[in-house]
């Protein structure tokens, strides 16, 4: 996509049409467009304003192997005992849940080979512990959705794991990360190998009520 056809697309049109994209080509994004993504990210929000997001974006064979074998040992956890047999949601059915599954296993498998891994992490004033995480989390998620807004409209395609990131100590050790700073997002970066289109939600009638809670 140009940069002209990005900038044509509509705010709400993005949104509407983001899907997450785990099946990536291997070929490589240009730089600039890799920083435009930061600078996107960049933009959000943050707790006090204290603008202490990180981006780390991971381009060298031998760190994203690493990562991929962390991944690996996140996505093998959390899918477990449902395997392929995971049915389906009221709001998913099971075909479409496999689908998902199937897409994630593929990326576990191919993640080595996706041009580029952007880790999001927040840089703290103090040795970073579990309390400080789930503090202070909130401020790096808006830079997230950010990233991933400017993905889609660049034609890049995009989806955010936590699942590589539970070993702290290794991703630390991985990205050369000080004490002082914590990873909290890994999003795979790059052109799609599917088809962007409309995201399947719940009804908005579902999931929203006025001054309170009451079915």
């Amino acid at each position: 996509m140009t940069q002209k056809a990005a900038q044509e697309m509509g705010i709400f049109e993005v949104m509407y049409n983001n899907r997450a994209m785990r099946r990536l080509d291997s070929r490589e994004i240009p730089e600039d467009m890799l920083v435009k993504l930061i600078e996107a990210a960049s933009q959000a929000p943050s707790g006090s304003n204290m603008q202490n997001g990180r981006w780390i974006i991971v381009r060298d064979p031998t760190i994203k192997q690493r990562l991929a074998e962390l991944n690996r040992a996140g996505v093998e956890a959390y899918i477990g005992p449902q395997g392929s047999n995971s049915g389906g949601l009221p709001h998913q059915s099971e075909d479409k849940r496999q689908r998902m599954l199937k897409a994630v296993m593929w990326q576990m498998e191919h993640l080595h080979e996706i041009p580029a891994i952007i880790i999001a992490c927040m840089e703290f004033e103090q040795k970073v512990d579990s309390a400080t995480m789930a503090r202070s989390a909130g401020s790096i998620w808006p830079g997230v959705q950010n990233l991933l807004l400017a993905a889609r409209a660049m034609g890049l395609g995009a989806a955010p794991t936590t699942l590589a990131l539970a070993r702290q100590s290794a991703v630390a050790e991985i990205l050369n990360l000080p004490e002082t700073m914590a990873a909290f997002c890994l999003i795979p970066v790059g052109y799609p190998l599917g088809n962007f289109g409309p995201v399947s939600r719940k009804p908005v009638a579902d999931i929203m009520r006025f001054d309170g809670w009451s079915n």
